[in-house]
């Protein structure tokens, strides 16, 4: 039970939540199709939706809400904003890692490969759900243990687990199950 539990009459705080789930499963599927829209990627448009709910409990429990739609669609473009925003600075950190790379004799055709490579384990990457991506880039990019993952993240160490499984399967698929042995410079 939260705080806010003890401070409401039961029957108040399960119209709270009856509003709530009346709003997800009035509201769900549109918001889903809107971000899908501005994401274009399902699976990270429903894990928006989801956060966007998530805000709208929370700033419910605290403030009145006079137009839950409207916040809803304002909570989860803002999201979607930030999603995005987020993909281009992982594409420029790719990129980075791309530039930084110590010139090598090789042939143009490995190097543009490479760099194609590259191109798409980015893109891949972009693709994930927001805290999968974040837990994936920390240890896969960035050598972070999963315990020190799972402590920047605020989740458990089988989350992290999960997420770095989860990614890993789907920048295989995405570049065909050639990964290169390891992911960090």
């Amino acid at each position: 039970m939260t705080d806010m539990q003890d401070f409401l009459p039961h029957t108040v705080w399960n119209f709270m939540i009856l509003d709530i789930t009346a709003l997800y499963q009035l509201y769900r599927n549109e918001l889903v199709n809107y971000l899908f829209r501005m994401v274009n990627c399902y699976e990270t448009a429903q894990d928006l939706v989801q956060e966007s709910y998530l805000v709208l409990a929370r700033t419910a429990s605290v403030e009145v809400i006079n137009q839950p739609r409207g916040f809803l669609y304002r909570t989860a473009s803002n999201l979607a904003f930030d999603h995005l925003r987020h993909n281009k600075v992982v594409m420029r950190h790719t990129e980075v890692i791309a530039a930084n790379d110590e010139p090598e004799q090789v042939s143009i055709e490995s190097e543009l490969s490479k760099t194609q490579w590259r191109t798409l384990l980015g893109v891949a990457i972009a693709e994930l759900p927001p805290r999968c991506r974040d837990a994936f880039i920390l240890h896969k990019l960035h050598g972070l243990s999963y315990r020190e993952v799972a402590q920047r993240l605020d989740i458990s160490e089988s989350a992290v687990e999960k997420h770095i499984t989860k990614g890993l399967k789907h920048c295989r698929k995405r570049l065909g199950g050639h990964l290169l042995p390891t992911l960090k410079n």
